[in-house]
């Protein structure tokens, strides 16, 4: 025993090699002196008999082994283990019961141990059983059921006992799965592990679900459906068993939320088991029998759905991303669309980062450069990738940033490695996937017919509707050069899957029949698809040369006689798409003419018009859309050549075209009519329509008529339940007003209440009732059998009201919707041509649009875009205005902000005043008239109460205004400083001081009047103004410091001052401020309109006021003093003048 001893200190070492060569050691020595026994079949089923048969150094070496798994020490569980697991295959004297029995005595876990203790003693039980089955004695013929029960029950309930050693148990129990073939009870082996191990076939942890498809997999032969009662199918992985599996590999449960009361940071091995299932060859036949779901079900339900869903916890999305990883060396173009998930790539995006260094966004990392690895190594995999990033709503960011994302990682580093040869193979296998579903589904790649049989029909249409969606991706390629052919190819394939039966596409190709045949759905995908790719207007020219090509191969391949063209209603529309193609080709014939003028963008945009309506005519599932925009191709197409005659046609002089003959006038113009059709569009919910129409009226902005923009304008002023609007009139008018919009609020109210009656709904009751009513008294008395008629005829007639009033509530909706859309037109005209005169007519329309929605709730987002409109910038204004158009537009914005709810309109307002300023000043011989506008608006303010001007009204015209415009504005500030800046001119206090604002905000400009207005001028309005404010001052700090200053007493309120200390130092301020703008300036500087210190009334003022109680302040002192210094002070540029300063006293 003395040569084994050293041999026990290094199997307890943390080096792996030093207990490697311990155990090597101890094994060879104990071999040896067992060999040196007699040589005995028997085994030993106790502790005497192992005492007995086996050598003493072998004897102490097996306790000794066994008693040292439960040890803490170091690297001892796992030396000993090995040791232990060696020794017992290499002697074969010693049976599984006397091991069983040393177990249970050295690593028993009783109450009276520490929690630290009983741990040691579970896991050393535990490996001492793991290394009892890795020697494989438990395979012997001496081992009985009994043992295999003990070990089975002592694994299941330590696992069931402790979460965290659940998985080691359970993966203890599936390494005996193998041995139960060599005993001839192994029928009832496996019944007894789905009773123990299993709970009777109640499956409801990973572990459990691990060692059943273990059991699964070895005995196919056992009846496991009885096994699994709960379980549904043939397999446990079939699709009607979705739901338990995901909660299973979720890990969550509602019933029994303390199966999963521990997280780990790796996967269960339960995966293994599932990757081997799906991706295993050798078990192509079990997926077969067993009907077993695809993988894209399973993968959408538990990993996209389950760990990668939204607000899913950052324990889950780990779990999620070392799936992703798994996944990868399976990973091809079949298996992309699974994988590149809308949660997934979100989950990507979201935790990649240089910046983090937390463990989800290393994970996260590293699953995503394993994937831009395989992406460089197979073109069609990197493509297919690239188009699910490119899908997503973020935009490839430039690299760059503090913060590497997905999109900027992977597509870059993707597109480096792509060519032309890989787009048009991967287009092709797009092809083959949509017309042969089946060969998706290989496993590497190629097409797997054993496989395929599980292949149901929504599979099939969904991998067809991705193969769809793929090749569109592709057509509209940005970041990757795609050949003009390759996107000829993608229309002209998926075009044809739409419209014919036969799968034609007009080329001498071959004809591929889809297998399976296309299905209703998969057809209208197909036509969705076309018109989607045709409505793509930022694909600029190319848009419309689509539109071509696919109205040609419709009409190409309706003359084939092998061709059978399925398209709904394709023979009343086949005319009109033939004069469309003509017209078509005819405006891409004018488009190459005109190139590098503007009219080569105006036939584009009217070719992508007409292209995009014979689309929707051709292509429409809704047979009434598909009338209408049938209908409406005819008109589009006299337009067109109108529009092309008069775009053909030299400019014309203005007065050539007052000379029009009473038949042209009547006529409406080629634009107006587009203009028309183009709002005929717009009351479709469409988006794509909404764009394209946006997209064909920007060309035509600058040939806009006054009739044009009345249609436009039209539509705004619209009420609701006029004509026109789809779906007809709707009996509850919205009115423009914003009283009769209060007014129907507070009717509807009373209706809630029940303070009206419906008679509508009154005569329906009575109808509903009959002869069924008794009348006894002055009740109406019912039997059951009456009462329970009247109950439904109430319910149908209630149901029918409700149903009315939420097509009332859709209709209007749909009317707010329409009115935001053609503002989206008036959008474009505005900022298209800034400078036309009808932008005033446009002006005048928004105005009144956002006063008649400010109060109806319904009408807010009217309200929100008109008041966006109204305030956004814009650099240029309308030029050769009418002078008396302009004039009566000032007058109406002026009025409106004299009565203007908050300040947000007023600001709105001001804008608008600002811009018809400018536009009526440019013009030229009005500047009078729009002086005594502002004068005029300006007096009301500082007259009446509910006024809502202030100063702040007139600082958008201060800036915005031309510097030769000024002067106007600086009349008119020294006009209200005369007459309302003077103590009880204005209606109050705040009044008077806002006369003061005006100054200051108009002062502002002093900057931009020095540089573009005439000299003397300047200085003319600065002295003037300058002057007001010294007499409108000193008045007010004389009535400030008499007895003057006060409101009398009365018996609800105390005496108080009419001008406070707080008003007179804003004046004062105010004032100072005015001053030092204009002395900045030379040409401004007027020292004798200021106060100063040789002035004797200024003086007398401010000591008065110094002596006043009210005023004895240091601060109003010390700015009065500053205020009268500022004019004693020389001017810094007169300093620089060589003239002398008597001719300065000449000029002043």
């Amino acid at each position: 025993m003395s040569t084994t001893l050293d041999f026990y200190w290094g199997l307890a070492s943390l080096d792996e090699d030093k207990r490697l060569d311990a155990a090597t050691g101890l094994i060879s020595v104990l071999c040896k002196f067992q060999a040196e026994r007699p040589a005995s079949q028997e085994q030993a089923q106790t502790e005497e008999d192992l005492d007995r048969i086996c050598a003493s150094d072998v004897t102490y070496a097996v306790k000794r082994l066994v008693k040292g798994l439960a040890s803490p020490r170091d690297g001892a569980r796992q030396g000993y283990s090995i040791a232990l697991s060696e020794l017992l295959s290499r002697i074969n004297c010693i049976s599984v019961k006397v091991i069983l029995d040393l177990l249970w005595k050295y690593t028993m876990a009783t109450k009276s141990m520490k929690g630290q203790e009983q741990r040691d003693m579970r896991f050393g039980r535990i490996f001492g059983l793991m290394a009892l089955l890795q020697s494989g004695i438990v395979a012997r013929p001496g081992t009985t059921s009994v043992e295999i029960r003990k070990i089975v029950g002592e694994l299941s309930a330590i696992g069931a006992k402790k979460s965290y050693l659940r998985e080691i148990a359970y993966v203890t129990l599936a390494s005996m799965v193998p041995m139960l073939s060599g005993f001839g009870f192994r029928d009832e082996l496996i019944t007894m592990f789905v009773a123990v191990a299993l709970d009777k076939g109640v499956i409801e942890t990973p572990d459990e679900l691990y060692l059943a498809m273990k059991l699964r997999r070895q005995y196919p032969e056992y009846d496991w459906h009885s096994a699994f009662p709960q379980w549904q199918g043939k397999h446990m992985f079939a699709e009607k068993n979705v739901g338990k599996l995901v909660s299973i590999l979720c890990e969550t449960s509602e019933e029994n939320t303390a199966l999963f009361s521990s997280w780990h940071p790796q996967l269960h091995i339960v995966w293994d088991e599932v990757f081997d299932l799906y991706y295993n060859k050798e078990r192509a036949a079990e997926v077969v029998e067993g009907k077993v779901m695809e993988f894209e079900t399973l993968w959408d339900t538990v990993v996209e759905r389950g760990l990668f869903a939204a607000g899913a916890s950052q324990f889950r999305r780990y779990w999620g991303f070392l799936l992703v990883e798994r996944l990868l060396p399976y990973l091809s173009e079949s298996t992309v669309p699974a994988m590149m998930s809308p949660n997934i790539v979100r989950a990507l995006s979201d935790n990649i980062s240089l910046a983090q260094k937390s463990p989800l966004a290393k994970v996260s990392m590293r699953a995503a450069e394993r994937l831009v690895e395989i992406c460089e190594h197979n073109s069609k995999v990197g493509l297919a990738v690239l188009t699910h990033l490119l899908n997503q709503k973020s935009t490839i960011q430039a690299a760059g940033g503090k913060q590497t994302s997905l999109r900027t990682m992977m597509a870059s580093r993707i597109v480096a490695k792509l060519d032309g040869e890989a787009i048009v193979g991967y287009v092709n296998y797009l092809q083959e996937i949509f017309l042969q579903p089946s060969r998706a589904h290989g496993r590497d790649g190629v097409a797997d017919p054993v496989a395929a049989i599980n292949v149901s029909d929504k599979s099939i249409e969904r991998q067809r509707a991705w193969a769809i969606d793929q090749m569109i991706r592709v057509a509209r390629f940005d970041q990757v050069s795609v050949s003009e052919d390759v996107s000829r190819s993608v229309v002209a394939f998926v075009v044809a899957q739409a419209a014919f039966q036969s799968g034609d596409d007009g080329s001498n190709t071959k004809v591929v029949m889809a297998v399976p045949q296309l299905s209703a759905t998969t057809r209208d995908y197909c036509a969705v698809a076309v018109v989607g790719v045709v409505g793509d207007v930022g694909r600029g020219g190319q848009a419309d040369a689509w539109a071509t090509q696919v109205v040609a191969a419709v009409l190409d391949g309706a003359a084939r006689r092998r061709c059978v063209v399925v398209l709904p209603g394709f023979r009343e529309s086949r005319a009109v798409l033939t004069d469309a193609l003509r017209t078509l080709r005819m405006l891409e014939t004018k488009t190459k003419a005109w190139t590098g003028t503007p009219n080569a963008a105006r036939a584009r945009a009217l070719a992508q018009l007409v292209g995009n309506v014979a689309v929707l005519a051709a292509f429409s599932s809704n047979p009434q859309a598909r009338a209408e925009y049938g209908e409406a191709v005819p008109e589009l197409i006299e337009c067109c050549e109108k529009m092309v005659a008069q775009l053909d046609a030299p400019a014309a002089t203005p007065r050539k075209r007052t000379t029009r003959s009473s038949a042209a006038v009547d006529e409406p113009r080629p634009v107006e009519v587009l203009t028309d059709v183009l709002i005929g569009f717009l009351t479709r919910d469409s988006h794509a329509l909404r764009k394209l129409c946006e997209h064909v009226f920007a060309p035509f902005a600058d040939l806009a008529t006054p009739a044009a923009i009345d249609a436009i304008i039209g539509v705004l002023q619209a009420k609701e339940g006029v004509a026109g609007e789809e779906g007809g009139g709707i009996d509850a008018q919205m009115e423009m007003d914003v009283d009769e919009d209060e007014d129907m609020e507070e009717d509807e109210d009373m209706e809630e209440l029940g303070g009206d009656v419906d008679e509508e709904l009154r005569r329906k009751i009575h109808e509903a009732l009959g002869s069924a009513v008794e009348v006894e008294g002055e009740e109406e008395v019912f039997d059951d059998e009456q009462m329970t008629v009247f109950d439904d005829k109430l319910a149908e007639i209630f149901a029918q009201k409700k149903q009315q009033k939420t097509v009332e509530r859709d209709l209007r909706i749909s009317f707010v919707n329409f009115k935001l859309r053609v503002l989206d037109l008036a959008d474009v005209f505005w900022s298209r041509v800034p400078e036309s005169p009808l932008v005033l007519r446009l002006l005048h329309a928004l105005i009144d649009l956002s006063r008649a929605t400010r109060r109806d709730a319904r009408s807010k987002p009217i309200h929100d875009r008109a008041m966006s409109l109204l305030t956004a910038r814009r650099a240029k204004v309308p030029v050769a205005i009418e002078s008396v158009e302009g004039l009566q537009l000032l007058a109406h914005v002026h009025d409106c902000a004299r009565r203007a709810a908050d300040k947000a309109e007023l600001r709105a307002l001001s804008a608008a005043s600002a811009l018809v300023t400018r536009s009526l000043l440019d013009v030229g011989g009005v500047e009078a008239k729009v002086e005594a506008q502002y004068a005029a608006t300006v007096s009301d303010f500082m007259t009446r109460q509910a006024s809502q001007i202030h100063a702040d009204f007139f600082r958008v015209a201060s800036s915005k205004l031309r510097p030769a415009q000024l002067p106007l504005l600086w009349r008119v500030a020294a006009k209200a400083v005369r007459e309302f800046a003077h103590p009880r001119q204005a209606l109050n206090v705040f009044r008077q001081v806002q006369a003061y604002a005006l100054a200051e905000v108009v002062a502002n400009s002093a900057p931009l009047l020095v540089a573009e207005v005439d000299a003397k001028e300047a200085q003319s309005l600065a002295a003037d103004l300058l002057k007001a404010l010294r007499d409108a001052l000193l008045d007010t700090m004389v009535l400030a410091a008499s007895a003057e200053n006060q409101v009398a007493a009365t018996e609800a309120a105390p005496a108080k001052l009419i001008l406070d200390k707080t008003k007179l130092r804003e004046i004062i301020e105010i004032t100072m401020s005015v001053a030092r703008r204009c002395l900045r300036h030379d040409v401004l500087a007027a020292q004798d309109a200021l106060p100063n210190k040789e002035d004797a009334q200024w003086m007398a003022a401010l000591n008065a006021l110094a002596a006043s109680d009210n005023f004895k302040s240091p601060i109003i002192t010390r700015l009065c003093t500053t205020l009268a210094s500022i004019s004693s002070k020389p001017n810094n540029a007169n300093k620089r003048k060589p003239e002398p300063k008597e001719e300065d006293d000449e000029d002043l």
